[in-house]
């Protein structure tokens, strides 16, 4: 969110919304071995092809996830699906969503402070300075809810540390798939997604808000070291890092609010819902959601194998 005043300071929040769900190249492919890049799947019946990718919403800049498979994929594909239609700028998503978020992420008449014990501001403090929020961020939370200020602090770290929403894998494949006058579609709307991290009642916002301030600084600093390992691992097809974190965060799921059902597994029934009625048209689509969503038990694909529908490596 960045026009004016809290404007200016929402769009750090933009930022760390884009990273959860709780998505880095050069635009030109280059010439080399097809070794690494993404992990990816295909989809197959009569007269459809759907390829399957994991993103990763965040990158550092320096991180390479592409292969001559993905850009073959996608030239073929005339639709690109992702978790959102996303626009191909963080300048058009603001424009777009901007008030949307504003509404959703901050409350203007109860201050946070008014909702904290004084333990509770110092340890609120003590976390801004561990993520290492930039001042104008951190004054924002003032004015944000509970929810978006535990987004907030779990993200900062990951920011601080170079991980840019403008280097994620879906938004750089929509200004591909853009470039190629592909329909950029979504399975969900931006609304939805805001709706699921802001739900829950205040005090439930609350609740996951002290677990983040009374979670162990030495927990973050683990979380953070194989929360970047998974997301530059995935880009270089390593799909074991990010089931790890995954397993990770189920075991910790409640403790800051988020509901791994609600987060992931809910999303990949329905999602495995919307590309088996995608089967039943025709011709080419690429699909790219969260990696997250194509690991484990509950993976998107194995919601599709119950369906009878199969997602064979590529």
């Amino acid at each position: 969110m960045q026009l004016s005043g809290f404007y200016a300071r929402a769009r750090s929040v933009a930022v760390a919304f884009a990273a959860l769900a709780i998505a880095a190249c050069s635009p030109a492919a280059e010439e080399k071995p097809d070794t690494g890049g993404l992990p990816m799947w295909v989809i197959e019946d009569a007269d459809s092809t759907i390829y399957l990718t994991g993103t990763v919403h965040m990158l550092p800049p320096d991180v390479d996830w592409r292969s001559k498979k993905l850009d073959k994929a996608l030239d073929d594909a005339s639709e690109l699906w992702l978790e959102l239609p996303m626009p191909t700028s963080q300048e058009a998503m603001m424009k777009e969503y901007g008030p949307l978020m504003m509404r959703k992420m901050f409350s203007f008449n109860r201050p946070l402070s008014s909702l904290l014990t004084e333990e509770e501001k110092l340890k609120l403090a003590e976390a801004i300075e561990r993520a290492k929020l930039p001042p104008e961020s951190a004054a924002g939370l003032e004015m944000m809810k509970p929810w978006a200020v535990s987004m907030m602090i779990g993200m900062g770290p990951l920011i601080s540390s170079g991980y840019d929403a403008e280097e994620g894998i879906d938004i750089n494949l929509a200004r591909l798939a853009e470039e190629q006058d592909d329909d950029i579609k979504g399975f969900e709307t931006f609304e939805q997604q805001m709706d699921m991290l802001a739900g829950g009642s205040e005090e439930e916002q609350l609740e996951g808000l002290r677990a983040v301030l009374n979670a162990p600084p030495e927990s973050a600093d683990d979380m953070q070291k194989q929360s970047e390992a998974a997301y530059e691992g995935w880009a270089r097809g390593d799909v074991k890092a990010v089931e790890d974190l995954v397993t990770a965060m189920r075991s910790g799921a409640g403790a800051d609010g988020m509901s791994m059902e609600v987060m992931l597994d809910n999303r990949n029934e329905n999602w495995a819902g919307q590309i088996e009625e995608r089967l039943k048209g025709e011709g080419v689509s690429f699909v790219a959601v969260g990696a997250a969503h194509l690991v484990g038990s509950k993976s998107v694909q194995e919601r599709l194998k119950l369906r009878g529908i199969e997602a064979k490596p590529y």
